[in-house]
């Protein structure tokens, strides 16, 4: 049986997108993406609690509309020329990674020493 906390916060987070795609200058495949990405992010990131997956959801989101673009050139620039890449399909990778990239950088300012030794040791 669903939860009935995440049930409406589902029905709420849908009925968000939903009206987001309608103001101008928004565009609804990049908003959709963004959402897209955003709950991959918040579905694999089972061991966090409630609180912290809802705001990282809301900060992944936000991430993924902002850098769309960005990361559809990314992307564009490593496929073949004849494959062109939509700013829904950045919005989705940049909303998915900005987080899981933010926490490991988080990571690695905590102890910089270490950073360097692993860089220094090929990652491994």
């Amino acid at each position: 049986m669903a939860e009935p906390v995440s049930s409406t916060a589902t029905t709420a987070s849908l009925l968000a997108v939903a009206l987001l795609t309608l103001f101008p200058g928004m565009d609804p495949d990049v908003v959709l993406g963004a959402f897209a990405g955003a709950s991959v992010f918040v579905i694999s990131a089972t061991d966090l609690p409630l609180f912290k997956r809802f705001t990282f959801f809301i900060l992944s989101f936000t991430a993924g509309l902002l850098a769309a673009r960005m990361v559809a050139g990314i992307i564009d620039t490593a496929l073949p020329a004849e494959i062109e890449v939509a700013e829904s399909v950045g919005a989705m990778a940049a909303s998915a990674l900005a987080i899981k990239l933010l926490l490991w950088l988080i990571q690695l300012a905590e102890d910089p020493a270490k950073a360097v030794r692993d860089i220094k040791k090929g990652g491994s």
